[in-house]
């Protein structure tokens, strides 16, 4: 079988051979004008333009003007050269593949490891996959930017090669590790629903109930997630190994306090990088340029001096970690004191919006509804046309609708969908809808949202529930 490069060599050779050597120049140079005109006209009709690149490819390159004057054998030369650059643009990238070491391979993908041995997924691109003794995981998909597998217990260490706009994800239960390339081990234990992700070179993003707007991991940290205590918390992998057992974590003590610090823990966790979905607009840590360093907020006081409760100045808090770095790092109940320290309503009316969405997380995950409710409605009041603003509706929608009021959470939900339908949230938000009123009003009317869920997102994660809404 040839290889690449004999193929493309083998093209310029039919190429060549396929020009006769007693054409006269007159057919010489209606043939060139023939090929010419066709190619261009070809530009705008093949694949979405793709020819239409080649040709200004070929023109940057000084060689698309030349190509009606060139004798035949520049011609076809030239010609060798588009057919070459057209199998490389339009040539579909190449779906990875894996082997794996040490347990069969059932169907669907699914691989269990023996009790005593451990398992190894080797992926074309160099990425490995190895499975601790008695744990099970399943490769889901797999295509050629990375692979979607679902961990159905046990433990799993991975080694992601890093590539251009690879995209790998490892699915726990209710939550998901999202990644580019990066160095992590994750745990999921289905008794307690306990996910553990230590994260060892790199970033990854963790997004689930818990977390749902994603919590970034940097390297040296840990994030430990519990579904029955409704805790998740973020701490040094290291300190966190010292403090107790490896697979128990912390303490039910520490569980019971959200964001308490951990011995030695890092408060400063980088905010979202390649491994945060792009455009996301509730991410802990984004990039928030609208209303920053308001007055009033800690970032926008002095270097020399930090807010008071009512805004003044106070010494040594300038070089605290901003509030937004808090959160990503799981220190919830310090960014709670210190707002309730400098004046709860005085945040709320003066602080920046960077200040309003990290209190607001930091209350979600510390479980003070109310405190969450007050901050996303002073941003939406505060800052309606941000795209926080927009992803506040969504917010509010689903804590109401947590809370037990479906009806009401419809109508967030709707503002959300006007507001922003092509937002980070928009799937989830019509999917929820149509979950609640089928609650509220009955599977008639939840049809119709059924129908456009489908037609939106065939494969989004109320898929399932809306196809069975389709049933008669």
């Amino acid at each position: 079988m040839m290889n690449e490069a004999e193929k493309l060599s083998r093209l310029a050779d039919i190429a060549r051979e396929g020009i006769p050597a007693d054409v006269d120049a007159a057919h010489d140079a209606a043939e060139r004008a023939r090929f010419v005109e066709a190619v261009s006209r070809g530009a705008a009709l093949r694949r979405g333009g793709a020819w239409g690149r080649i040709e200004t490819w070929l023109r940057s390159l000084g060689v698309w003007p030349a190509l009606a004057e060139r004798p035949r054998w520049g011609l076809a030369l030239a010609g060798a050269a588009a057919l070459a650059v057209a199998l490389v643009v339009l040539w579909p990238a190449r779906r990875l593949d894996y082997a794996v070491e040490g347990a069969p391979v059932a169907a669907g993908g699914y691989i269990s490891a023996a009790a005593g041995d451990e398992a190894r997924l080797r992926f074309t691109d160099g990425t490995t996959v190895a499975l601790s003794p008695g744990s099970a995981l399943r490769v889901a998909e797999v295509e050629a930017t990375g692979a979607r597998m679902l961990l159905e217990h046990g433990r799993a260490s991975l080694r992601v090669t890093p590539r251009p706009k690879a995209r790998w994800s490892v699915e726990a239960g209710p939550f998901a590790v999202l990644v580019t390339g990066t160095a992590f081990d994750v745990s999921w234990t289905r008794g307690d629903g306990t996910l553990r992700v230590d994260l060892h070179e790199g970033s990854v993003t963790v997004r689930g109930p818990l977390a749902p707007d994603g919590l970034p991991l940097r390297a040296g940290q840990r994030l430990v997630a519990r579904m029955h205590e409704g805790d998740v918390q973020i701490s040094s992998a290291d300190a966190a190994s010292a403090a107790g057992p490896a697979q128990g974590g912390p303490s039910s003590a520490q569980a019971a306090q959200p964001g308490a610090a951990q011995p030695g823990g890092d408060s400063s966790a980088a905010v979202p990088g390649d491994a945060a979905e792009p455009g996301a607009e509730g991410d802990a840590g984004a990039a928030r340029p609208e209303g920053s360093r308001a007055d009033g907020s800690p970032g926008s006081a002095p270097p020399d001096s930090a807010a008071t409760a009512d805004g003044a100045a106070v010494d040594g808090a300038a070089a605290a970690p901003s509030w937004a770095k808090r959160v990503a790092a799981g220190d919830f109940r310090s960014v709670l004191a210190e707002a309730e320290q400098r004046g709860l309503g005085g945040v709320l009316e003066r602080g920046s919006l960077d200040d309003l969405v990290a209190l607001a997380d930091a209350a979600r995950y510390a479980r003070r509804g109310d405190v969450a409710q007050r901050a996303l409605t002073a941003t939406r009041k505060r800052f309606p046309g941000t795209s926080h603003g927009k992803a506040a509706a969504f917010l509010l929608g689903r804590m109401v609708d947590d809370g037990g009021s479906p009806g009401a959470a419809v109508a967030w939900y709707d503002t959300y969908l006007t507001e922003s339908p092509g937002g980070p949230f928009a799937a989830e938000a019509l999917g929820r809808k149509m979950v609640a009123v089928e609650r509220t009003s009955g599977r008639a009317a939840a049809r119709p949202i059924a129908e456009l869920y489908l037609k939106r997102h065939p494969r989004g994660a109320h898929a399932p529930v809306a196809r069975d809404l389709m049933k008669p």
